[in-house]
């Protein structure tokens, strides 16, 4: 009777950790795909276009340092007074 209750109690146990094991696998393959679908989109960048936007983002920033320089740029009359 000890030794059925010792079998079914290491049973449930084996069970128990087979249920983990398997959510685990689960979870695993789901952020294996996750990695690899934000894997491709960094590799699969088209570095000419990406050129492109860097380069029209950079103008857009020097045009506004240029615009706020001219709008701040104090005037030698207003220095005087």
């Amino acid at each position: 009777d000890a030794s059925l209750e010792q079998v079914l109690s290491v049973r449930a146990e084996v069970g128990a950790k087979m249920n983990r094991l398997e959510l685990t696998e689960k979870k695993l393959g789901v952020q294996i795909e996750s990695v690899t679908e934000l894997l491709s989109y960094n590799e699969d960048v088209d570095l000419a276009e990406i050129s492109m936007h860097i380069a029209a983002a950079e103008n857009v920033y020097i045009s506004s340092l240029m615009t706020g320089a001219k709008i701040i740029q104090p005037t030698l009359v207003e220095f005087l007074r």
